[in-house]
């Protein structure tokens, strides 16, 4: 493993690879600054945010590098459904690491916060308690992010050469 990869949009995936780094003892970059600092084929873990089940910056960094683990930073709990639904819509051959992150609705662009809302609207309508529980993680600024959270994924990447 060469190196820790991150892409970024309110900090909580920016945090999470910065622990990760210091405990595997590897450099961390952000995916723009990478492009400069790794050659392209190295070994790296990749940690992005989720938004709409997709896993921000995963392709660009699948494309240059070698991926051997994903950390995907989202919102909800980390449930069994949120995994496989995030393997399946970025159709990842890897091992995959759910870390929950958080939100900071000021560092979004106005379409996320638009999209957001609909989604938070939409959960709120729903006959179903989970959904509704749900939303109120929609309603204002959170920060779950914890260093128990990297574990898994730290002990994957102490196992790699």
């Amino acid at each position: 493993m060469k190196a820790i990869i991150y892409e970024s949009n309110t900090g909580h995936a920016e945090r999470y690879a910065v622990v990760l780094a210091e405990k595997l003892n590897l450099p961390c970059h952000n995916i723009n600054d990478a492009k400069k600092a790794l050659p392209k084929g190295e070994s790296v873990i990749f940690i992005g945010w989720v938004f709409a089940n997709r896993i921000m910056g995963l392709d660009k960094a699948q494309k240059r590098w070698k991926v051997a683990a994903v950390g995907a930073v989202g919102l909800f709990p980390d449930v069994k459904a949120n995994e496989e639904i995030l393997i399946a819509e970025n159709k990842l051959t890897v091992p995959l690491f759910y870390l929950r992150g958080g939100i900071e609705f000021s560092k979004l662009g106005m379409l996320q916060r638009k999209l957001l809302k609909a989604v938070h609207d939409s959960m709120v309508r729903s006959d179903d308690p989970e959904k509704k529980q749900a939303a109120e993680l929609l309603e204002k600024d959170a920060d779950f992010f914890s260093e128990d959270n990297l574990s898994a994924i730290a002990a994957f990447g102490l196992t790699q050469p």
